[in-house]
C-alpha cells in the first residue's frame, strides 16, 4: 500500500507540471535510485552488461544503465501526464514510420498481433494508436498491490486502449479482440511466468514469452513488430517492422520466435539505455558491481 500511496502523491504533485521541470526531478530521483539500491543497480548493469557485448567497459555499462533508471523514471512521468493530454497532442509528439505494415496487416481483418519490448517510451508511443482511433488491447503485467494496478490501468486507458492486466481470464479476451479483428500488443523480452520456451537471446539462453506466436497461431492475426525510441528533441519515434509471416500448423513456432528476437536485439542494441528492464533476464554472472 505505500507504493500505492506514494504514486498518488508523486502524480498529484507532478502532473501539471511543464515536461522540463518533470523530467529534471525524474532524473533526480532516477540517480537517488541507482546510489541507494545496489541490488537493482547490479540487476540493470547485468542486463546492459549482455547488450553491449565483452568489449564495453564497466564504466560504460555503468553510465548506460544510470540512462536506464532515468528513462524508466521519465517513462512514469509520461504516464502520469496522459491524462492531461490532449489526442492530438500526442500526435503532434509521435512521429511514426512506415504505418502501411500496420494499415495493410488490419486490412487483412483477421487481427493483428503487435510485438515489442520495453523500450523507448512504451505509453506515450502505444497511445498514438488510440489517438488515430485504432482499436488496440495491451497485455501488461499484474501489479501489486490492487490498487495500484487499477490506478495504473485507468491512466493507460484515459486516452482510450484497452488494458487487460495478465491474470485469469486475459487470454480469453485477447483471442476476441483479435477475432474482432482489432490489435492486441504483447512485450516479448520478460518472461513473467518463469516457464516460457528458452531461447538464445544476446547469445545467452534464457526464457523467452512465446504468447505472441501461439495467439498469431491459433487466430490467423498478422504478427507486426512495432518499437518506439524517445529522442533528443523531445519527441518519440514509432518504427513498424515488416509482419512476420505466420502460418498455422507448420510447426514453426519456435523460428517465429527467433525472429521475434532478432528484432527486438536490433533495436536494443541500437540504444542499450532505452532498454527499461530492471529485473535480471539471464541468470547473473558475477560481475556486477
Amino acid at each position: 500500500m505505500v507504493t500505492y500511496y506514494l504514486f498518488l502523491i508523486s502524480e498529484t504533485l507532478l502532473s501539471r507540471l511543464p515536461t522540463r521541470i518533470g523530467y529534471f526531478i525524474a532524473h533526480l530521483t532516477a540517480d537517488t535510485v541507482y546510489m541507494l539500491y545496489p541490488h537493482l543497480r547490479a540487476s540493470v548493469a547485468d542486463n546492459q552488461r549482455h547488450v553491449m557485448g565483452p568489449g564495453a567497459s564497466e564504466a560504460a555499462v555503468r553510465a548506460s544503465s544510470r540512462k536506464v533508471l532515468r528513462n524508466l523514471a521519465r517513462n512514469y512521468f509520461d504516464l502520469i501526464k496522459m491524462p492531461h493530454l490532449r489526442p492530438e497532442g500526442i500526435q503532434r509528439l509521435v512521429s511514426a514510420h512506415n504505418v502501411h505494415y500496420l494499415v495493410d496487416a488490419v486490412a487483412r481483418g483477421k487481427g493483428v498481433v503487435l510485438v515489442t519490448a520495453h523500450y523507448g517510451s512504451f505509453d506515450m508511443a502505444v497511445q498514438v494508436l488510440a489517438a488515430r482511433s485504432v482499436q488496440t488491447t495491451i497485455l501488461v503485467e499484474a501489479l501489486k498491490p490492487e490498487q495500484l494496478l487499477d490506478h495504473v490501468v485507468s491512466l493507460r486507458r484515459s486516452q482510450g486502449l484497452n488494458v487487460i492486466p495478465a491474470r485469469s481470464g486475459a487470454l480469453q479476451a485477447i483471442l476476441r479482440s483479435l477475432r474482432r479483428g482489432e490489435m492486441v500488443l504483447f512485450a516479448c523480452d520478460r518472461d513473467l511466468t518463469g516457464d516460457s520456451p528458452k531461447a538464445l537471446f544476446f547469445g545467452q539462453e534464457t526464457g523467452m514469452p512465446d504468447i505472441a506466436v501461439r495467439m498469431a497461431l491459433r487466430t490467423g492475426a498478422a504478427m507486426v513488430p512495432v518499437f518506439n525510441r524517445r529522442r533528443n528533441d523531445g519527441r518519440y519515434d514509432v518504427w513498424v517492422e515488416p509482419p512476420i509471416e505466420v502460418q498455422s500448423g507448420n510447426g514453426g513456432a519456435a523460428e517465429y520466435q527467433r525472429q521475434i528476437i532478432r528484432v527486438m536485439e536490433k533495436y536494443i542494441s541500437e540504444c542499450p539505455e532505452q532498454w527499461v528492464v530492471l529485473e535480471p533476464i539471464w541468470h547473473r554472472n558475477g560481475k556486477d558491481r
